[in-house]
């Protein structure tokens, strides 16, 4: 599909602190949350095939404002971005006010 797509627009986390957050977030063990994670594609090589990286290791505040400025290169403005997630964390970054 990144053949036909783009950008690619990754949100990257380090694998420590991606197992830390689907535990607490899922109530999950570490088996099932790192079984979890072995089903899908690595976010290392995800980021490989991306044309943009945003870090999601900080702040709440630290990824919504590196998504308004993903959303503005990619789209030359500033309020429009269209975001399609199950996560609501993920929505309420994308929220540009």
């Amino acid at each position: 599909m990144d053949k036909w797509t783009k950008p690619i627009i990754v949100v990257w986390v380090d694998p420590e602190t991606q197992l830390r957050r689907l535990m607490a977030r899922d109530r999950a063990s570490e088996e099932d949350a790192r079984n979890r994670i072995s089903a899908q594609m690595s976010l290392d090589l995800k980021r490989t095939k991306a044309d943009i990286v945003i870090d999601n290791t900080g702040s709440l505040e630290d990824l919504n404002e590196q998504f308004k400025k993903s959303c503005s290169s990619v789209l030359g403005k500033e309020n429009v971005c269209f975001v399609f997630s199950s996560n609501p964390a993920i929505i309420q970054a994308a929220a540009l006010r």
